[in-house]
């Protein structure tokens, strides 16, 4: 079984392209595109941490499995500002 994630972080959401066989792949590839991640949080359907961007500063960033979960939207919404 395969499923479809996506990386969200302050600056952007990525879906990763290929489908992934379970969540620890998606974080690898997370780590891939940003580098070291420090994970705090990890569920069966997300996984939230963070990382350092080129500022120097600690990022917030989650990997979403999007096949079974509304989490995506909802983790949106905790960046989005107040209307």
């Amino acid at each position: 079984m395969s499923i479809t994630t996506a990386i969200i972080t302050t600056d952007c959401i990525a879906t990763i392209d290929q489908p992934v066989d379970c969540l620890l792949d998606a974080m690898i590839e997370a780590q891939n595109r940003v580098g070291q991640i420090t994970w705090d949080d990890i569920a069966a359907e997300r996984a939230q941490g963070t990382y350092r961007n080129r500022a120097g500063a600690r990022t917030p960033i989650t990997v979403v499995d999007t096949s079974t979960t509304t989490d995506l939207l909802d983790t949106i919404r905790t960046w989005m500002p107040p209307a």
